[in-house]
């Protein structure tokens, strides 16, 4: 009998029957490792989001910085130096009066954006706008053509007043981000 299997023993033979047998017993030990309940895993094991109902939250002690990842609620993304926390807006200025093509480069080299004129209207509504006062006004992301082919851009006022300002005229700078961002 032992001849007769070493007959038959070659280098195929052997791969194929060793590749069967890792197939086999690797499938076997991979499906012991794979999680099918949220029972199988502790407290406090891996983040999750919304377990389900009579289940415990997969959520790590402070591993995130807010109550609900999927909306961002509570996440703090404002970045120092140059932003705080206005309501759900991030925003900041170094009181810096730009043209709107320098205004929005200002704002690109920490990683920010000119508001919105719906945020600039909520800043400007619900908060003391920083680096603007009263009767300065400071650039929005809004652009458009202006009569004679020369482009323009809203601004507002801390008093929550608009309007338009040629591209090459200066305003303030106010940079924004936010937390969904």
């Amino acid at each position: 009998m032992p001849e007769r299997i070493r007959s038959n023993l070659s280098y195929a033979n052997v791969m194929a029957t060793l590749a069967v047998f890792l197939v086999l017993g690797g499938g076997t030990a991979m499906a012991a490792y794979v999680v099918s309940s949220n029972s199988q895993i502790g407290p406090g094991t891996i983040s999750g989001h919304k377990p389900p109902s009579n289940k415990h939250a997969n959520i790590i002690a402070n591993s995130i910085n807010g109550k609900d990842i999927a909306d961002r609620s509570g996440v703090d993304t404002c970045q120092t130096p140059l932003v705080g926390k206005f309501g759900p807006i991030c925003a900041g200025s170094d009181a810096g009066s730009r043209t709107w093509t320098n205004a929005m480069k200002y704002c690109m080299g920490f990683g920010l954006r000119l508001p919105s004129p719906g945020e600039a209207t909520a800043l400007a509504a619900k908060y003391d706008v920083p680096g603007v006062s009263a009767t300065q006004y400071f650039w929005t992301d809004n652009e458009f053509q202006w009569t004679g082919g020369t482009y323009a851009a809203t601004v507002f006022n801390d008093d929550g007043e608009w309007g338009a300002n040629s591209e090459a005229t200066a305003a303030q700078t106010v940079c924004v981000t936010d937390p969904s961002a």
